[in-house]
């Protein structure tokens, strides 16, 4: 069998009149030498651009909130730790982990940016954070995410000025909540389905036995403490959101069974620069890993994501490019 020896984007040095040593230089990475006795065969092909040829680098790194340590996972292309480059902060939707948001971290990352997804503290009983559900709610998860960007602008291999937040449900009406201030001067903004009706569900559910009751308890019990329907219960969401002024976009499924696509349509026309995409057809989450709590209801196999990530990578380098 021929021993093939394939350069994809490399310089080739032969040392010597004979060719008896071969030396390959990658474009990353100590050069490669090969002896002539053990290679039969040279060919130059093009970078085919695949996944492959994308390798990442997958690591823990943990945040802190007060006594709270927050735990989440670094994507970023490999050999680039002293670059600093462009960062996403991925915040997951409600009973789920940063898990959750691997297709979309990954995708970020083999598209050149770095991307840090974590897990909510108390957001579920798998959460890797400190904190419990009973202490959760939708500010301390605003702290958790303002705890993250902290963090994020303290690594040598993010670009300070250029970070942006992308949240899903529950984490897309965090990130829209932590945007609005000024002080923290994100670059851009990425909302999945926000779940902006969370106080109109809370106040639904009342009638009914309430929103809370532990995991899935009580008559309509969606795992929710008292806490954390006491801090939504008469919240507008509304009056607290449409301040941030750069551009955004908001990606939401025309069958959301869960937070109606005109919770998005209104946040549109209240932000100055927000643009809605649609996704027709799809449910409340654009994966099977992101249907959380009601994956039951939408039958576990959604799949968007060949639609979804072209609008989020397009985004990015229409913003970076500005």
């Amino acid at each position: 069998m021929k021993n093939i020896l394939t350069l994809a984007a490399v310089v080739c040095l032969a040392v010597g009149a004979t060719a008896q040593t071969l030396v390959v230089y990658p474009t990353n990475g100590e050069p490669i030498v090969y002896q002539a006795s053990e290679i039969d065969h040279i060919e130059f092909v093009p970078a085919t651009g695949d996944e492959e040829d994308k390798p990442l680098e997958v690591y823990e790194l943990w945040s802190q909130r007060g006594d709270y340590r927050i735990y989440g996972k670094m994507y970023r292309p490999a050999l680039t730790a002293d670059k600093p480059l462009p960062t996403v902060i991925l915040s997951h939707s409600a009973s789920l982990t940063a898990d959750a948001m691997n297709a979309y971290a990954t995708a970020i990352a083999e598209a050149g940016y770095c991307a840090y997804a974590f897990d909510f503290c108390g957001a579920c009983d798998s959460s890797r954070s400190d904190g419990s559900t009973d202490e959760m709610t939708v500010f301390t998860e605003v702290d958790d995410l303002r705890a993250v960007i902290d963090c994020m602008r303290q690594q040598p291999g993010v670009d300070s000025d250029h970070i942006f937040l992308l949240g899903s449900s529950q984490g897309g009406l965090v990130s829209a909540l932590t945007a609005e201030d000024a002080g923290i001067d994100i670059a851009g903004m990425i909302l999945f389905y926000p779940a902006f009706n969370i106080p109109d569900l809370i106040a639904m559910m009342d009638q009914f036995g309430g929103f809370g009751g532990g995991s899935f308890g009580g008559s309509f019990g969606m795992g929710y403490s008292e806490a954390f329907c006491d801090a939504m219960r008469g919240y507008d969401v509304y009056a607290n959101i449409g301040t941030f002024s750069r551009p955004l976009i908001i990606v939401h499924g025309s069958q959301d069974m869960i937070v109606n696509i005109s919770y998005s349509e209104q946040a549109v026309a209240k932000y100055p620069n927000a643009t809605l995409y649609t996704i027709q057809g799809a449910n409340h989450g654009f994966n099977s890993d992101n249907l959380g709590s009601f994956g039951s209801m939408m039958g576990n196999t959604a799949n968007y994501d060949d639609q979804v990530i072209p609008i989020v990578l397009d985004y990015l380098r229409s913003r970076l490019n500005n």
